[in-house]
């Protein structure tokens, strides 16, 4: 499983339909012949970093992770004489007004939290700017890289996603997308996650602003089911793909939506192939909004509700705007009018903002460079790893793993349906697909000119050598 000699690189993943293909990207740019890429669920990842010595860490999951083991995983890795790169996936966008950002950016990851020997990737000045005012051990070491996610939407990705657009304009035939955000009101592990997160009590000055944002999203939740509803009557000829956030839960939607013809609720898949396939999509203030622009997908923003308070002004300021079910009924004819010729526009102040926030805002395979760099950089400081103990017990799960798959499609009538322990964390990581990852690294090798050999240990953990 570990190779002797080679230097581990580890790359967690929360959520597959947001992370892992910029991961495959990466490990693609980073492979070099002494090093050894593991990809897995942010779990799995962090219990083989606690079985190895000497290391390098890129991502998030290793900090807040609750409020209770806010440095326990980050210090379980140190002791390992791991070096991490702390990579945020939500480092940009917030509601409210810039010093709600700033409150937001530094709630989710502070610097502070950091040695000064690890590193924090900023996604754009803004970011970048309030990570050194804050003055951490790691000031020096707080490197502005933008997010590669956004560069996977540039069209030298293109042949990235060509299968698996071809393949879901094939099932789905001509749809629109609607991405929601609304997990104030629809959180996957319950409505009071919040409440939890921030301890609120009855006596909390926090308590009535989060439960009108509540609201807020409770309403904006039931207006766009009603909009998918509109939009199945009036485009007979079109699939409506609803895409929640990957936090949101699910119950709601597939409870209603059984009942409108042509409406599908889908999480899996790549968020950036079903941009591409799309022949529009509808948002309500999502970085999805963003990253359609980015993908050349006509984008329209539907606001028919306004509170300062909850609303994201940056992705706001993409796609045609719309208040009223009418108005984006006759907005989107208007654009398939057009045969895939209609564009989202964007304002200069607009473009401005948007690059502040993201430093790699249309930037195509050099978007990867300030990443890659970076990773280089670290990896010429540390050892090659060593293994503490044994680590035959993740070939275990992915040998155990294939017997029961033999084991169910065999005797189908006579196994129960397999159900995952936690729903929500299965619809954010349902597994890593070797075909459909297989096809990705193929792309990837000819993209860095380097031979790429993967691995699987399991449907949650593989990894990726060069030679």
């Amino acid at each position: 499983m570990l190779h002797a000699g080679k230097k581990a690189l580890l790359f967690p993943v929360e959520t597959i339909s947001r992370e892992l293909d910029f991961r495959l990207v990466l490990a693609g740019f980073c492979a070099r012949p002494g090093n050894q890429i593991f990809i897995g669920n942010h779990t799995d990842i962090y219990e083989l970093g606690k079985r190895l010595k000497n290391g390098l860490y890129v991502g998030k999951n290793l900090l807040n992770v609750s409020p209770t083991r806010l440095r326990v995983c980050y210090e379980d890795l140190k002791k390992n004489d791991f070096r991490v790169i702390y990579l945020d996936e939500e480092g940009a966008i917030f509601s409210g007004e810039p010093d709600d950002w700033r409150a937001d950016m530094i709630r989710k990851f502070d610097p502070r939290w950091l040695e000064a020997e690890d590193y924090a990737c900023s996604w754009g000045t803004f970011q970048d700017d309030l990570y050194h005012g804050l003055a951490p051990k790691c000031r020096e070491h707080i490197v502005r890289t933008g997010h590669p996610r956004f560069s996977l939407c540039h069209s030298d990705f293109l042949p990235l996603y060509a299968d698996e657009v071809r393949r879901l304009q094939g099932e789905h035939g001509r749809y629109i997308l609607v991405s929601t955000n609304f997990t104030r009101a629809n959180f996957g592990t319950g409505t009071d996650y919040f409440f939890k997160r921030y301890h609120v009590t009855p006596e909390s000055e926090l308590r009535t602003t989060l439960i009108d944002e509540f609201a807020y999203n409770q309403q904006k939740l039931a207006i766009f089911i009603r909009l998918i509803n509109r939009l199945s009557n009036e485009l007979p000829d079109h699939t409506i793909i609803l895409r929640p956030h990957p936090s949101e839960g699910h119950a709601i939607y597939q409870s209603l939506l059984q009942y409108v013809p042509r409406a599908k609720i889908e999480v899996h898949g790549s968020l950036t192939a079903w941009l591409r396939g799309a022949e529009a999509m509808i948002h309500c203030g999502c970085t999805t909004g963003i990253e359609g622009w980015l993908s050349d997908t006509f984008v329209m923003n539907y606001q028919p509700l306004h509170d300062e308070r909850f609303e994201r002004k940056v992705p706001n300021m993409v796609g045609q705007r719309c208040e009223s079910e009418d108005a984006v009924i006759q907005t989107l004819k208007d654009a398939l009018a057009t045969s895939g010729k209609s564009r989202t526009s964007i304002s200069e102040q607009g473009f401005t903002l948007i690059k502040s926030l993201i430093n790699n805002v249309q930037q195509g395979r050099d978007g990867f460079t300030p990443l890659t760099d970076l990773v280089e950089d670290v990896v010429k400081e540390i050892s090659p790893a060593q293994a503490i103990g044994s680590l035959t017990s993740f070939a275990r799960r992915g040998r155990v793993e294939r017997v029961k798959k033999f084991i169910r499609s065999k005797y189908p009538p006579f196994i129960k349906p397999w159900q995952p322990r936690s729903a929500y964390r299965h619809q954010r990581f349902p597994g890593l697909n070797p075909v459909e990852i297989d096809q990705k690294l193929a792309f990837v090798s000819q993209l860095t000119g380097r031979p790429l050999d993967a691995h699987y240990l399991s449907s949650k953990l593989m990894s990726i050598t060069t030679h």
